[in-house]
């Protein structure tokens, strides 16, 4: 199963650069958003491993948040008012799974009800 994804200008035009994650062999495209403040986000995409997303926080060397998905079917850049968004869609899973990376980040997913 292949998934849609942004090309990786559209992450250097948006601030973005290369995380040492990044193995283009491997199919592992990895990003960095450096905030100068010390937090740092990474995102993650691979269409090995079950289609897979990973999103990582930190705040100076403590890893804030990772977390780590499979079954992804697309992702897309999204900006809503003032904030920019890398949005991921799941099969089977119709919950937000937002990834607010600029002007400040921060993540949103909700786990579907069971």
């Amino acid at each position: 199963m292949t998934y849609e994804f942004p090309e990786e200008l559209e992450f250097f035009e948006r601030g973005f650069g290369y995380s040492s994650e990044y193995d283009h062999d491997e199919g592992q495209f990895s990003f960095l958003m450096d905030y100068g403040t010390g937090e740092k986000l990474i995102f993650t995409h691979s269409p090995f491993g079950n289609n897979s997303v990973s999103v990582k926080l930190f705040q100076g060397a403590e890893l804030v948040f990772h977390i780590y998905k499979e079954q992804v079917t697309s992702i897309a850049f999204q900006v809503w008012g003032r904030e920019q968004i890398l949005r991921v869609y799941l099969d089977d899973d119709s919950n937000n799974f937002l990834v607010y990376f600029n002007p400040k980040p921060r993540f949103k997913y909700c786990e579907p009800n069971m």
